[in-house]
């Protein structure tokens, strides 16, 4: 996030920026699966709040970190290191939209609708989405890159417009490629 987005967030999000390298920090693995050095915010310290605000005994989960661009789009960003487990993200998705309504930080879903991308990041190592074969790999990439589509799994796709504006779901190499060179490069570009 650029310091001019940074000056601009309510005062809940301005201590709990990280980079991205530590937002994406699997602790059972020890390894990050980003080594991006761009400010996020830290949503598990969110939820932390939201839960003691509130009086809560469980804290509600949510995603790894929020990201918010020089035109006011937000990110959402979940890092999965190992399986992905639907229901879990599912959850996720309406416990971060339910905090953020009833903090008043957004003011209604419409603003979700209208301004909000999800991004679930996942390692394809590990994932078993489609069965090891490198030559599948290969030949999936391949019409992939020739088609021009994204490819949205674990049904994430669902969710677009019902209740963010755009879904997507990227390995590590496909994140890196369309969502933190990008950034890096529009934040390069406020600087200057």
């Amino acid at each position: 996030m650029t310091e001019e987005v940074i000056n601009k967030l309510p005062e809940l999000f301005k201590d709990k920026l990280c980079t991205l390298k530590k937002a994406s920090w699997d602790k059972s693995k020890k390894v990050s699966m980003c080594d991006s050095r761009i400010k996020v915010i830290n949503f598990d310290n969110i939820s932390k709040v939201y839960s003691k605000t509130k009086g809560l005994s469980s804290i509600p989960t949510s995603n790894d970190a929020l990201y918010i661009d020089r035109n006011d789009k937000w990110y959402f960003i979940e890092f999965k290191n190992g399986s992905v487990d639907k229901s879990n993200i599912y959850r996720k998705l309406y416990d971060i939209l339910i905090m953020l309504i009833e903090l008043e930080i957004i003011p209604n879903i419409d603003f979700v609708r209208k301004n909000v991308h999800y991004i679930l990041v996942y390692n394809s190592e590990k994932a078993d989405v489609i069965p090891k074969s490198e030559g599948r790999e290969e030949n999936y990439k391949f019409f992939q890159r020739l088609s021009k589509s994204e490819v949205r799994l674990f049904d994430i796709d669902k969710f677009e417009k019902y209740l963010f504006e755009a879904t997507h779901t990227y390995t590590k190499e496909e994140f890196l490629e369309k969502f933190v060179y990008p950034m890096e490069e529009q934040e390069k570009r406020a600087v200057v």
